[in-house]
């Protein structure tokens, strides 16, 4: 048997865990982690379903890894000019540096900074201590922790039993909220230099969304956070805060035009965020991976090295903490130094990494001090959805890793069903962009003219889709 204390990759929150190789994979609680302190979410303890083994393949023939980078490596070179480079921050900081020196001409992190101000990058990229939750006075969330960012609640409550306000601007009543008001309705917000606002900020977010909240935050002198998805998402950004990055947004629309025709990933599933029609019109798709996916399926070269736990090196979660995997792997590494026709050292990398936090040695009981400047006034234009019925999604850890859900459902409200004369136990009919579907229904205390879902059923254009309803 062998066992690691390892990171949960489902977002950033930066869940400690054990997991246990004893011919199958198996979980236990890691207490002394100070992130979850042994708890774990829905998505944490199906973990097990992610690690699915995946073989090293070029145009679907098995080969080793060390082939499969070649391979790589010729076709990357052949297609020079036309060449993009993605990783959404699911693998290790050491990892990143390396990917980085590929991906000068075309790097792509999923984060859109280039729709935003400068001087809120470091606001974006690393969260306030979870601490500070527990002892704010006026919480504000622009999300649905429950489906998204679950270890939250906890910190949630326990900021509420000590006296805390919790608001929500949310499309349905959340439970633990004392006030909940409808994202149209954002007038009726009242902040204070009291306030926390938490949202969150991941490749599909609206840049005028995110740009709204913290133009909300400035104006009344509040505290802000963003929670983030993919375990390394504040490590990817802080260390390539200086590099030229290309928007995801950019991404999908080069791939449409043919100025992208090969696309390399690293320990990302593009079929998770990239319509296969788009993804159909690469040349080259290639995915370097430590688990199976429904991208490794669709791949021309897949390099198969070990999963994320058994990795040798750094991860940095949501509030800046330096986590230590448990693993020795560097699979992966060598792999990236076969494609780059060099040899990446880690302990050179790691070194790296440690000074770009101004730290000696990785602590996961420290947070290193960032500094994190004042940001300027913002205008931004959020615009909320028309009247029309409108199908959101609600992104979530299941959805990014595309991990079969329990949740497969639309919520929606009494009236809705009452207007439709849905029967219970029954379907809902959703026509958009020419497709229809069937899903079943739930009734929840959801804004009018709204359809909730924590699952991608394939007619969605962004995170909001105008959709018709009929029984």
């Amino acid at each position: 048997m062998n066992a690691y204390s390892t990171i949960c990759p489902g977002c950033n929150f930066g869940c400690g865990l054990y997991i246990r190789e004893n011919g199958t994979i198996d979980l236990d609680f890691r207490k002394s982690s100070p992130a979850n302190a042994g708890k774990l979410c829905r998505f944490g303890m199906s973990l097990p379903r992610l690690y699915k083994p995946v073989k090293s393949m070029v145009e679907g023939k098995e080969t080793t890894p060390e082939e499969a980078a070649k391979e790589a490596a010729r076709r990357i070179s052949a297609s020079k000019g036309s060449v993009a480079f993605l990783s959404l921050g699911n693998t290790t900081c050491e990892e990143v540096l390396a990917f980085q020196k590929l991906a000068v001409p075309y790097l792509c992190t999923g984060a859109n900074f280039d729709a935003l101000p400068k001087d809120v990058y470091l606001t974006l990229s690393v969260g306030i201590p979870y601490t500070e939750i527990e002892a704010a006075k006026h919480i504000v969330l622009f999300i649905d922790p429950y489906e998204q960012y679950p270890l939250t609640v906890r910190r949630l409550l326990s900021a509420k039993k000590k006296g805390a306000k919790i608001t929500s601007v949310w499309w349905k009543d959340l439970p633990l909220a004392d006030e909940n008001i409808r994202p149209a309705d954002i007038s009726k917000l009242q902040l204070t230099k009291d306030s926390l606002v938490i949202s969150d900020f991941h490749p599909l977010s609206d840049a005028e969304q995110v740009k709204s909240v913290l133009s909300l935050a400035k104006n009344a002198g509040a505290k802000v956070t963003f929670l983030k998805p993919f375990a390394n998402s504040t490590g990817a950004y802080v260390l390539s805060k200086d590099a030229k990055q290309k928007s995801f947004a950019q991404l999908v629309e080069d791939i449409n035009k043919g100025t992208v025709k090969t696309l390399f990933c690293l320990e990302s599933d593009p079929s998770t965020l990239i319509p296969s029609e788009t993804l159909s019109k690469l040349t080259n798709l290639i995915i370097q991976t430590g688990h199976a996916s429904a991208g490794t399926a669709k791949a021309n070269v897949v390099i198969a090295h070990e999963p994320l736990y058994r990795k040798k090196g750094t991860l940095i979660n949501n509030e800046g903490r330096g986590q230590a995997l448990g693993g020795a792997g560097t699979n992966g590494l060598e792999a990236l130094g076969i494609i780059a026709g060099t040899k990446f050292e880690f302990d050179s990398l790691h070194d790296a990494v440690k000074k770009a936090l101004g730290i000696q040695a990785v602590d996961e009981f420290l947070i290193p001090k960032y500094d994190r400047p004042a940001y300027g006034a913002i205008q931004a234009a959020a615009k909320p959805p028309e009247a029309k019925t409108t199908l959101v999604s609600v992104y979530n850890p299941f959805m990014w890793f595309g991990l079969p859900d329990d949740n497969d459902f639309v919520e929606l409200n009494l009236n809705t069903v009452r207007a439709l004369k849905l029967l219970k136990g029954g379907t809902l009919k959703i026509k958009s962009n020419g497709s229809t579907i069937e899903k079943k229904f739930k009734v929840a205390p959801v804004q009018d003219n709204i359809l909730l879902t924590g699952n991608r059923f394939g007619i969605e254009k962004g995170s909001i889709t105008p959709v018709e309803i009929s029984r």
